[in-house]
Parts: C-alpha cells; structure tokens; sequence
C-alpha cells in the first residue's frame, strides 16, 4: 500500500509531521481529516529505509521554489472547500505548503480575497499562471456555489492534459538524442578529423574520388567557420520558427497545412474536445466554452473555425449542423456530436470523443516512435559510413600505388 509523508495542523494549530498508508492520496486525507487534523502536504514516499523518507522532503526544500503546480493547488482548494473551511484559509494553506516562489502567488491572493475581490478577478492578475479557460470556469462556479467541486474537477482535468502534454514530450525525447548525438559525430568528423589528413589527400597525383572531393569541401567550409558551422543552422530554424509566429499570414498558411497531417488533426480534436466537454460539464454556457476552447488551441486555423462556428451557435444554430458546414470535422465526430445533442449529454460525449482520440494520438505516437528509432540510427550510421568510405578510399588507393 502506498505511504504519505504528511504535515498537518492540528485543532490546536499545532504543527505535526508523519507518515501514512493510504491507497490514494484522496483516502490519506480523508483519513487526516477523520483524526481531525487538516494537512498541509501529502507527498508520496518510495518503500525504502526511514531515513531516505527524512531525507527527501528535505532535499526537495534545497531546491528552488517551482512555478504553480496548478492539479495539485486546485486539487487541495477544491477539497478544503467542500471541507467547510473559507477560501481565504484554504487559499492561506496552500501559500504555506507551496514553494517559495508559488506561495508569494497564493498568498498576494488570499490578501486580495480577503479584501472582498472575487477569486477569478485575483486569478486573472495572474493570466500567464492561470489558463482563461479554468479562470472563466472558477467565475460561473463562484456564481453558482460550486466553486469546490469545479476546482476538483480542473485539477482532474489538468492532470490528464499533463499526462497526454507527457507522452508526447517523452515520445519526441529518444528520436531527438539520436539526431543530436549524429550531427554531433559528423561534425566532429568533418571539422576535426578530416583536416589534419586533408594535406595526405592534397598530395595525391591521382584524381580523387567525387564523394572525397565532396567530403574535402565540406570540411574545408566548416574549418573556416568553425562553430558558426553549427550554430547558423540552428540560428535559421529559429529564425523560421520566429516568422513562422509573428507574421500571421505564415501561420495561418503552416496550421492549415498541418490539419492535414492526421496526427495533428486528432491531437488538436482530443485538446479541443476534452476542453468544451470538461466546459459544458461544469455549467459554462456553450457560446463561452466554445469562445474559451478556441482561445486554448494552439492551431490559428482551428482558432479561426471555433470562433466562426460560436457566432453560428450564439445565432441560435445547432452546434452539430455548424461543424457540420465547415467540413473539416470527421463524420463520426459530428454524429457523436449529434447523440450527445439529442440526449443532453453533449458534456459526456465529448469527453468521451477526447479520450478516444486522445489514446488513438498515444497508440500512433507509439508505432512512430518504433518505426523512428531504427531509421535514425540507419540513418546516422550511413552518415558515418559514408565519411569514412570517403576518407579510406583514396588512402588504400594511395597505398596501392606505394607499393
């Protein structure tokens, strides 16, 4: 059974610390609750002796204070409002148990709350920290009372996004070393091995071969700009990814040629659909879920049809005959849609949608992944098998003619 390290307060406001088994992180604290302590932190320790347990939050404290984790804070505020407790004391406790940099944040807005300003207004101050989507969200919960069970839900909801964001980073890592451990190995060689032999080459009476010619060339170039050789690739592709932001022409070009990728298309549905559906689940009016999800898209292009299909609904048309116009929605997406419409449970069915699509993204990103992994190291190999071909060819040729 998995163990908490846990620090808690108890009716006294006396501070404790300990450890307890629990199957979830949820039923350890209900457990402190039931004690009738009120935790601070539940962090999971590893099933090692009792001094790596001391010894980890310790460390942890050694490092500089992170960002807002913004699963766990929700996860905890939600569960201290639903535990009676005031929003400016939960806001309090979670300034306490954060790290240094998060608690001056949680705590500049607990003054604010307790001058009277509302949550969302205080959370808005803060718009790089916290996403529009789940501050307009926090402002129709405030409205309707339910501002606990809709943090909870957040923290759900941003907890899967982090998990999906996760497969995919981890998914680009393996393929990305390769390509930087072979360009690393092929510059090396051309900018540092090939040179010094270089003048063995030059001495030759007889006519190289066009691939040592072409080696020679190369090398020779990347010796006179030394590590501009590497850098000016790197400066150009950033270069292009900078215009590529800035000039919206150019972005409106790049994200509509890459909704034709398939992969793109259904991670950006999944994002899209997990967002209004979460939106619509927790009482947010369609128009302005749809308005928030469109501002949560990455894809201008997508942006751009969201937006178009909101004016539609807010003119009284159905949201599945809109998407439907546009043409740029898979048919099976539209009749969920459709379902979801005639049953009233278009929140359901579009998380639904996202999960679906969501692990068709993970399950194809797997088959890439595998496929990647033996053609880059095919490839890198061919690289260096080519440089070295180039390099021994003439050297045996000038042995021959030695002997």
């Amino acid at each position: 059974m998995p163990t908490f390290q846990y620090a808690a307060t108890d009716q006294a406001h006396k501070k404790l610390k300990g450890f307890i088994e629990a199957e979830s992180r949820a039923r350890a604290y209900t457990l402190l609750t039931d004690r009738g302590l009120t935790p601070l932190t539940l962090t999971p320790v590893e099933e090692s002796g009792r001094r790596g347990r001391r010894l980890l939050p310790s460390l942890r404290r050694l490092l500089p204070g992170s960002g807002i984790r913004l699963a766990e804070s929700f996860y905890y505020l939600g569960v201290l409002l639903q535990s009676g407790h005031s929003l400016a004391k939960s806001l309090d406790l979670i300034g306490r148990m954060s790290g240094t940099q998060a608690s001056k944040i949680w705590l500049s807005i607990r003054d604010r709350v307790e001058e009277g300003e509302p949550f969302s207004t205080a959370l808005a101050r803060h718009g790089a920290l916290f996403p529009p989507v789940y501050v307009g969200m926090i402002k129709v919960a405030e409205s309707t009372g339910r501002l606990g069970q809709v943090l909870e839900s957040i923290a759900d909801n941003e907890e899967r996004r982090a998990e999906v964001q996760g497969r995919l980073i981890t998914a680009l890592v393996y393929p990305g070393v390769i390509c930087c451990v072979g360009l690393g190995a092929v510059y090396f060689l051309l900018s540092n091995v090939l040179p010094k032999i270089a003048d063995i080459f030059s001495s030759a009476k007889g006519s190289l071969p066009a691939s040592t010619v072409l080696l020679l060339a190369t090398g020779r170039t990347l010796e006179k700009l030394g590590p501009a050789g590497f850098l000016l690739p790197l400066l150009l592709v950033l270069l292009l990814v900078l215009a590529f932001r800035r000039f919206a022409p150019l972005a409106m070009w790049k994200d509509r040629q890459l909704w034709r990728l398939p992969l793109v298309h259904k991670y950006l549905l999944a994002r899209f659909s997990g967002l209004l559906g979460f939106q619509v689940e927790a009482g947010i009016p369609l128009v302005q879920a749809l308005e928030s999800s469109a501002e949560a898209v990455a894809s201008r292009f997508f942006k751009e049809k969201i937006l178009e299909a909101r004016d539609e609904v807010a003119a009284g048309r159905p949201l599945d005959r809109v998407l439907d116009r546009q043409g740029i929605f898979p048919e099976v997406y539209i009749l969920t849609l459709s379902s979801g419409q005639k049953v009233g449970q278009l929140g359901p069915f579009l998380l639904r949608l996202a999960h679906i699509l969501e692990r068709e993204v993970d399950n194809v990103l797997k088959r890439l992944v595998a496929l990647a992994e033996p053609i880059l190291i095919l490839a890198v190999g061919l690289a260096v098998g080519f440089i070295v071909v180039a390099i021994m060819e003439p050297i045996f040729n000038l042995t021959t003619l030695v002997r």
